[in-house]
């Protein structure tokens, strides 16, 4: 059997008006969101409901109780698990805690937490584990508690010292655990080979009989013990190895380390090492109980570890995760696993419908009946989803764009709106011309409440204008496409838009020629592009680079060149690959930051979709707000769209 489904309500961040309900799959589960969207609370409720294996003491307190937005503090909380897919054996063994539902035998295992104020101040907390839908069964009893047992993976673990010898150490819990230890704590039979507690009775009576250590013990009674005896007490000591004591005391005796890289000295070992090692033990520990249920809960794994060492672990528990194939000869017990993570590294290593967006104390999972992906965007996003790209599942909002010069641009042009997109939690996600709207779908909802983390697409329109003709050639300019043409380019760039994604698509061409077009940015535009074009970092030689591109800038005006003329000039050196829109960007950035524009002043000055875009990630977001009105109809007809045979190009 397997856990189905956590519920919650009124534990911790998760409201009774609006309770947790989880839905767990048999293998693999990975939750990821941002801070404070309550992962960790998921993980403890599970820890309260099933205990662990490592007998952690838990027990609930008053800060468990959930805080109301009136600042009372709740009474009362329910959390529950379901397990669901009994074999008969396991039917046969909780029949009387299961409830029959339709015809299915599930076993609900809730604990209930109360609280009232002592008269005289203080909080009395009390808890109860019960069977049924509400807790209403019977009280759950050492076996099945025992079956139920989760094995539990703490953050920022210290595991060094969880692997070192010591009094109820963890590694001698775990050695005592396992099932193969069961006859090691005995005597052999007769003739049989010897077992560890042979070994070490032998070892002790080899360590009395040493001249040396028996020389010692011998001292110590005769110099000191006999004379602090009294006649009727004498103190008589003996020294050894401890083997006569119990096999928990030699278990803790034990420690395990990893080898060194060369010789037989033991040298210390980096945390990330240890860290493999531990959680190692404890997966050796999991599999060794056919007779409990194979359920582990690991908090951010990636602690201390390199990033190619947390895929690879990903992969070994993705593969004890996944259900065991006969014909590959495989028959090791499936494990169900609830992981949180922070790790871009992890989540791009791990299948997309395995994962569950935890935003405002809601669950959303990524499979494909929640999304609005389809089959084929998931066999792209497992292509192309890499750990740049995976920090959007980390985000309070989200910014998806086209290429290195939004990329770059977007933050400082933010810091110049007062807004800057680190203190707001904005992740930018570069697709690379890669299914712009592919990766935007996996915040987007089938059905139910929409996901609380606004989603900004900032799409290229790529249509020249006319003055552009000469630079383009044969491709389309505006005034060549027809305003159905215009209008279904539009429509193709917005098919998407939805809680919680828009789309702020450029005014114009690109993001380059568009901030050229804006008289206030065009010279610092053109002194980008120019600076862009050279290998130079003299500073007498990028002097005279700004110098001569103010100069050329000053002379277009006197022209009488229009600002799109302009605009063409300044955006030819990128467009002809003189330039490239990442040297460009950067450059940019650098003068946009030494600008004395005040926020206010910026905004008039950069292009209204920008500023926007990042209003829109900034701002907040309310699931089922109006979505803002579309640009008027004259303004799109005058500005134009993208030529239509860039439309596949933005969803290869």
């Amino acid at each position: 059997m397997y856990i189905s489904e956590f519920y919650a309500s009124g534990f911790r961040c998760f409201d009774p008006t609006a309770p947790l309900q989880l839905k767990l799959s048999p293998g693999l589960n990975i939750l990821v969101g941002p801070n404070d969207a309550g992962k960790s609370a998921i993980i403890d409720a599970a820890r309260y409901v099933l205990w662990t294996r490592g007998d952690d003491y838990i027990r609930p307190d008053e800060h468990d109780f959930h805080v109301g937005g009136d600042g009372i503090r709740g009474c009362d909380f329910l959390v529950r698990c379901t397990f669901d897919n009994l074999s008969p054996d396991e039917e046969a063994r909780f029949l009387e805690w299961c409830t029959n539902e339709k015809g299915n035998l599930r076993l609900h295992v809730c604990m209930r937490g109360a609280r009232r104020v002592s008269p005289g101040g203080g909080n009395v907390i009390s808890s109860q584990h019960r069977a049924g839908a509400e807790g209403e069964g019977l009280p759950l009893d050492g076996e099945l508690r025992e079956y139920l047992k989760a094995t539990y993976l703490k953050p920022l673990r210290d595991a060094e010292r969880e692997m070192r010898a010591g009094r109820r150490s963890r590694l001698s819990r775990i050695l005592g655990a396992m099932p193969t230890m069961g006859s090691q704590s005995k005597p052999a039979a007769p003739g049989a080979n010897a077992t560890l507690h042979d070994t070490l009775a032998a070892a002790d009576t080899a360590v009395r009989s040493n001249t040396v250590v028996g020389g010692v013990a011998s001292s110590v009674n005769t110099d000191f013990l006999d004379k602090l005896s009294f006649v009727d007490d004498r103190l008589v000591a003996t020294l050894d190895l401890g083997a006569g004591g119990s096999f928990d005391q030699i278990l803790e005796r034990f420690e395990l380390y990893l080898n060194a890289r060369a010789g037989t000295e033991r040298v210390q070992r980096g945390l990330g090492y240890n860290n493999l090692l531990f959680m190692a033990a404890e997966l050796l520990l999991l599999q060794s109980h056919p007779d409990q249920i194979p359920f582990l809960l690991i908090e951010e794994p990636e602690a201390h570890l390199h990033p190619q060492h947390q895929t690879l672990f990903m992969e070994v528990l993705a593969a004890r995760a996944a259900k065991p194939d006969p014909e590959k000869g495989e028959t090791h017990q499936q494990v169900q696993v609830l992981l949180t993570t922070h790790s871009p590294q992890l989540a791009a290593g791990a299948e997309l419908e395995t994962m569950t967006l935890i935003v405002g104390h809601r669950a959303f999972p990524l499979g494909m009946a929640h999304t609005r992906l389809e089959a084929d965007d998931y066999e792209f996003l497992r292509r192309f989803l890499d750990a740049t790209k995976a920090n959007l599942f980390f985000a309070r909002a989200l910014i998806v764009v086209e290429g290195d010069g939004e990329h770059l641009l977007l933050p400082p042009i933010a810091e110049k709106l007062g807004l800057p997109l680190s203190g707001h939690g904005v992740s930018i996600v570069n697709v690379g011309h890669r299914g712009l709207f592919r990766y935007s779908r996996i915040l987007q909802r089938k059905a139910g409440n929409a996901i609380a983390v606004p989603v900004a697409l900032i799409p290229d329109r790529d249509i020249p204008p006319p003055e552009a003709k000469d630079l383009v050639g044969d491709r389309k300019t505006e005034n060549e496409l027809t305003p159905d043409e215009i209008a279904a380019r539009l429509k193709t760039l917005r098919r998407d838009v939805g809680d919680p994604v828009d789309a702020f698509i450029a005014d114009c061409w690109t993001l380059e020629f568009d901030l050229a077009l804006r008289p206030e940015l065009a010279e610092s535009v053109h002194q980008a592009v120019q600076l862009a074009k050279t290998s130079s970092r003299k500073p007498e030689r990028l002097a005279k680079i700004l110098e001569t591109a103010s100069a050329t800038y000053a002379g277009w005006k006197e022209a009488g060149l229009s600002a799109t003329e302009i605009a063409v000039k300044i955006y030819k050196p990128v467009h002809n690959k003189e330039a490239s829109k990442a040297a460009v960007a950067e450059q940019l950035a650098a003068i946009l930051r030494k600008r004395s524009d005040t926020p206010e002043q910026m905004r008039d000055r950069l292009p209204p979709y920008l500023v926007r875009a990042i209003d829109y990630v900034t701002g907040g977001y309310i699931p089922g707000a109006p979505a803002p009105a579309p640009e008027p109809e004259a303004e799109v007809e005058e500005i134009g769209v993208a030529g239509m045979e860039d439309a596949a190009a933005a969803e290869v």
